[in-house]
C-alpha cells in the first residue's frame, strides 16, 4: 500500500515565460511598492531574471523588463528578490553572473542574477548554499488559512502544529526552533526572517491542498500511522481500556465498538466508527491511497 498520486504534467523550462516562447524574462530590480518596497544600491546594468515557477509571486505587469534610478543603499540578494514580492522561503538557487550565491550575497560588478524555485520533491534532509542546516525529520506548522491541510495530514500520520491562534512572528519563531516546515496561503508570513523551510500553499481546496504537499515534499503516506494523532492537539494517541472510557460514550458506540484511543494532551477518546470509514473513501477517490 502506499501513495498513487495523480501524474505531474511535465514542465517547461525554468526560464521560459508565460505566452513569449523563446524570450528572456529579464526585470531591472530597483523600488516597488510591495512587501518590503526598498531601492537596493545596486550596480547600473544589474538585472534579475526569476524561473517561471515563481511568476506566481510576481505581479504581471513587473514580469516585463522595468527599472528605476531611484538608488539609496546596497542590498543582499535576498532583499533584492523579496523587494519583487518572492519569498526567500520559495528560492531554490540563485546565480550571479553565472556562479552559486547565499542569500546574503550583496552583487558587486554589473551583471545577471538568475532566481529559480525549488523543484519537488524539496530535499529539506540536505544541506544546499541556501540552507547550511537541513531538518532532521518530517514536521510542519500550518497557520490558519490552512487549517483542514494540516488536519488531513495529521490523519495520514504526519507530525503537524495546528497554529490556530498564532501571530505571524510566533509562527515563524516555533517553526525555527522546533524545525518545522510552514505550510501556508499567506504569502507575507514567508517574509519572516526566521522561516527557512517553507511551502507558500497554490491550490484552493483542502484535498488538492495535501496532494500538492505530498508531491512537492515527496512524502508517502503510510498506512500504519493513520489515525495515530490527535487532531484537536497532534499528539500521539494511546490506547485505552473500554472501561476507563465508557462514561465518555453514547449508547451505541458502547455496544458496538470495543477498541479505543485516546489523546494523553486533551483527553479526546478515538474509535474506527462511520467517520474513519469515511475519511478513507475521500484519501482514496483522491488516489492518495490505494486501500487501508
Amino acid at each position: 500500500m502506499g501513495v498513487n498520486l495523480p501524474a505531474i504534467a511535465g514542465k517547461k523550462s525554468r526560464f521560459e515565460p508565460h505566452g513569449i516562447k523563446g524570450k528572456l524574462q529579464m526585470t531591472h530590480v530597483g523600488k516597488t511598492p510591495r512587501q518590503h518596497a526598498l531601492s537596493p544600491d545596486h550596480p547600473p546594468g544589474l538585472r534579475i531574471r526569476f524561473s517561471e515557477d515563481l511568476f506566481f509571486f510576481i505581479r504581471h505587469k513587473h514580469r516585463t523588463p522595468w527599472r528605476t534610478p531611484d538608488i539609496r543603499r546596497r542590498a543582499s540578494v535576498k532583499d533584492i528578490i523579496e523587494s519583487l514580492g518572492v519569498p526567500h522561503t520559495e528560492v531554490g538557487e540563485i546565480r550571479f553572473n553565472g556562479g552559486a550565491v547565499d542569500f546574503n550575497f550583496i552583487p558587486g560588478p554589473p551583471g545577471t542574477l538568475e532566481v529559480t524555485g525549488i523543484d519537488p520533491p524539496f530535499e529539506v534532509f540536505r544541506p544546499s548554499l541556501l540552507r547550511p542546516r537541513p531538518l532532521k525529520r518530517f514536521r510542519f506548522i500550518a497557520d490558519l488559512n490552512v487549517m483542514k491541510l494540516g488536519r488531513y495530514m495529521i490523519l495520514l500520520g504526519f507530525d503537524v502544529c495546528l497554529a490556530r491562534a498564532m501571530a505571524d512572528g510566533q509562527i515563524a519563531e516555533q517553526a525555527d526552533a522546533q524545525g518545522r516546515i510552514v505550510l501556508t496561503r499567506d504569502t507575507r508570513l514567508l517574509f519572516r526572517k526566521k522561516n527557512r523551510f517553507a511551502r507558500r500553499i497554490r491550490e484552493n481546496l483542502p484535498m488538492a491542498q495535501l496532494l500538492e504537499t505530498l508531491h512537492f515534499f515527496g512524502l508517502s503516506p503510510a498506512p500504519h500511522r493513520f489515525f495515530t494523532r490527535c487532531v484537536r492537539c497532534n499528539r500521539p494517541l494511546a490506547p485505552v481500556g473500554k472501561a476507563k472510557v465508557y462514561h465518555l460514550l453514547e449508547p451505541k458506540t458502547q455496544k458496538y465498538f470495543h477498541d479505543f484511543l485516546r489523546c494523553p494532551g486533551c483527553g479526546q477518546v478515538f474509535w474506527k466508527g462511520s467517520h474513519h470509514d469515511r475519511i478513507l473513501a475521500r484519501f482514496r477517490a483522491a488516489g492518495i491511497i490505494n486501500g487501508a
